[in-house]
């Protein structure tokens, strides 16, 4: 089995405005949730993440001169079609929670350099374990599994995605997320939720060992023929 740094790169876009937070009168869009979490240099980062579709992105304030500067990231790769997904959800979320920052502390003045669009760099750390299953006959690579002993519910298993993004463009072989061993018994006998992401996203499986094997067996020995 193979450790992989997954990739998560975020877009950033900028501005400085007085510290104030939003008060009163707020609530989350359906199935969204926040919390907050220190920024390496100083500073408070709040992240928000979506039950179906995971880390949504930050909203993230550090003092400068004075002044909070306000940078929202989104989480993902922009080629991935899931970015937009989370976007379209965050985007508005994100300039509602600085508008608000702006009524209360006054005009925004954008940073030096202006206010578009930026890579930032992925997160270290980000280990995932994969795996990538072979032609019985050639060797080329036929499936890629993705372990993900975290996932316990959709947005986990989102995330898990979004770090193998770059991987799995890269492999193009169907790709699957596989989840925990549930319920008790013996670990082959276990089922698991098990998530296929490429060539195209499938419902969510819970499958056993003995009922998921076979698909990557007829993978790997039919490639060939």
């Amino acid at each position: 089995m193979a450790r992989r740094k997954g990739k998560s790169p975020r877009h950033s876009t900028s501005r400085t405005i007085h510290p104030q937070p939003p008060q009163g009168g707020f609530r989350m869009p359906p199935g969204v949730s926040h919390a907050k979490e220190p920024v390496a240099g100083g500073g408070m980062a709040y992240v928000f993440r979506h039950q179906n579709l995971g880390l949504l992105g930050r909203l993230v304030l550090q003092d400068v001169g004075g002044q909070t500067h306000v940078a929202m990231e989104i989480a993902g790769d922009p080629d991935d079609p899931m970015t937009a997904k989370r976007a379209a959800i965050f985007k508005p979320l994100a300039a509602e929670l600085t508008q608000r920052l702006e009524a209360q502390s006054g005009p925004a003045v954008a940073p030096p350099g202006g206010a578009s669009p930026s890579a930032l760099p992925p997160s270290s750390g980000e280990l995932v374990e994969s795996k990538l299953m072979q032609c019985n006959r050639c060797g080329t690579g036929v499936a890629l599994l993705i372990f993900a002993p975290e996932a316990t519910d959709p947005g986990r298993f989102e995330d898990y995605a979004r770090r193998m993004y770059g991987q799995v463009q890269q492999l193009k072989v169907p790709t699957y997320v596989i989840g925990p061993a549930l319920e008790d018994g013996p670990l082959m006998e276990r089922p698991a939720d098990i998530l296929q992401i490429w060539p195209e996203r499938q419902p969510m499986q819970r499958l056993r060992p003995d009922e998921f094997n076979p698909i990557l067996d007829q993978l790997a020995q039919t490639h060939c023929r």
